[in-house]
């Protein structure tokens, strides 16, 4: 059984399966009528079968990212360092973003500022000022040519990256704390703080498409898995929400080991998902097996950030603690910790070509990360 962080020292594991689950030749069910978990309940798959995973088909074609050949990954990371300080922000950093080649950097801060920078050479390009409060949370379109941004005002914005006009912009049912775009880079989702329900909405023009319900307490995170078959949603009973990406509909439901769902990765492959949580841990869910992999505890305090490798060898996480961690996504081995930050690590992002890692945090320090020779 593939388990998450197995084997790391001062590490405890709390695997709540006796053995893995075999794979059959059985198609994995889901059913979207499920009911809701209570906080008392294993981690599981809720038991259902109507509609197999194997069967919903991608939404569109997910574009496919060139591959830095200094792309970071388990075998390199040790050759990660910081790069580049953009400077700038009067709060705490929130939310980052890399473009798709890390050649933009886009951060969000309670100075109510968008600003977006040179990931090279670290250089202010823009500062966008269109929010009236706290700006939380920041996602590039798969292209690079838009940027979305969402903040305390209960507002998204839709940014033009050749001007640095705003395009759009529209109204939620509250703060938005978390977006996530589309692998196909036509479409991104939202999540509210203090709401119980997300909205997917149209990149190009920034109008709403759907809601995304169902869930009972308010949400934290959310994530769209890189092959476009799956669209996640988590919540602060650590409810995930596996749902068809182009309807919003609730495919599957995850009960997770405690804690809010404060963080979403899935694997490149699409096979796995990572779920941080304020509890401190982070949970592993196999959707191929349909099995709960297991929970260890990661940092020393809430989960905050959380990525996987391009390659899907490595798993990145950020936390509460102030740190980044990064850890062996098959053996689950911790491999490096780097204490840079002075406070908290509120959002990491990996470039999709792997080669830029951006990070942001309560000390108001935005830093890029690449791997460079020693």
């Amino acid at each position: 059984m593939r388990i998450l962080l197995a084997g790391m020292s001062m590490i405890v594991l709390m695997c709540l399966a006796a053995c893995a689950p075999q794979q059959t030749s059985s198609p994995i069910t889901i059913d979207a009528t499920i009911p809701y978990p209570t906080m008392s309940s294993s981690p599981t798959f809720l038991p259902a079968a109507t509609v197999t995973l194997s069967s919903i088909p991608a939404v569109t074609a997910a574009i496919t990212p060139t591959i830095s050949p200094n792309a970071l990954t388990a075998q390199n990371v040790d050759d990660l360092r910081p790069v580049a300080w953009p400077l700038g922000h009067a709060g705490h950093v929130y939310g980052v973003a890399a473009s798709s080649d890390g050649r933009l950097v886009a951060t969000a801060s309670l100075d109510y500022k968008i600003r977006v920078f040179d990931g090279a050479a670290g250089n202010l390009i823009y500062t966008l000022e269109h929010h009236r409060a706290s700006a939380f949370c920041v996602a590039f379109s798969s292209d690079g040519s838009r940027l979305i941004s969402g903040g305390r005002d209960g507002t998204i914005q839709v940014w033009d990256m050749a001007t640095g006009e705003r395009v759009a912009g529209a109204r939620t049912s509250g703060f938005v704390f978390r977006l996530a775009i589309s692998p196909d880079g036509l479409h991104f989702a939202s999540v509210s703080h203090y709401s119980a329900s997300g909205q997917a909405w149209d990149v190009a023009s920034g109008a709403p498409l759907f809601s995304l319900d169902g869930h009972r307490t308010r949400l934290r995170s959310v994530a769209y898995s890189p092959d476009g078959r799956y669209l996640a949603t988590g919540d602060e009973d650590g409810v995930v929400i596996l749902r068809n990406p182009a309807t919003g509909e609730s495919l599957k439901t995850l009960a997770g080991s405690g804690g809010e769902a404060t963080a979403i990765a899935f694997s490149p492959d699409g096979q796995y998902l990572a779920v941080g949580t304020s509890w401190s841990r982070i949970d592993l869910w196999s959707l191929e097996l349909q099995s709960y992999e297991g929970a260890s505890f990661a940092h020393s305090g809430g989960v905050w950030g959380l990525t996987y490798s391009v390659d899907g060898s490595l798993i990145i996480s950020a936390g509460a603690d102030g740190t980044l961690r990064f850890w062996d996504a098959i053996t689950g081995n911790r491999l490096r910790t780097i204490h840079y930050h002075s406070a908290g690590v509120r959002d990491i992002d990996l470039s999709l070509d792997g080669s830029t890692l951006i990070s942001g945090g309560d000390d108001r320090r935005v830093v890029v990360w690449r791997v460079t020779a020693r």
